[in-house]
């Protein structure tokens, strides 16, 4: 896919991203998945690299570029809420 430089602001059309991005930041572009963060280009559904360390469900320590993240959603009086969750190689 394409590299390209953003015109406007948009959100991520990767599956379970939804982020958002921003004007004049490199996205991967096609017309069928249209534009996307560079770290969501590859990742599955609901499942982006882990850019940061953090600490998994299970207890374990993740180091930076280690382990995956899931998009975690719930709604609960009304309120929306989403939060990444980081998985160690073990749990994924």
């Amino acid at each position: 896919m394409p590299i390209i430089v953003t015109k406007k602001a948009g959100t991520c059309t990767a599956e379970g991203c939804g982020g958002r991005i921003l004007k004049g930041e490199y996205v991967e572009y096609s017309a069928a998945t249209g534009t996307r963060h560079l770290e969501c280009a590859g990742a599955a559904q609901g499942r982006r690299p882990n850019l940061k360390a953090g600490k998994c469900r299970c207890g374990a320590a993740v180091a930076p570029r280690e382990g995956t993240l899931l998009l975690e959603e719930s709604a609960r009086g009304g309120h929306f809420r989403k939060q990444w969750l980081v998985l160690c190689a073990r749990c994924r």
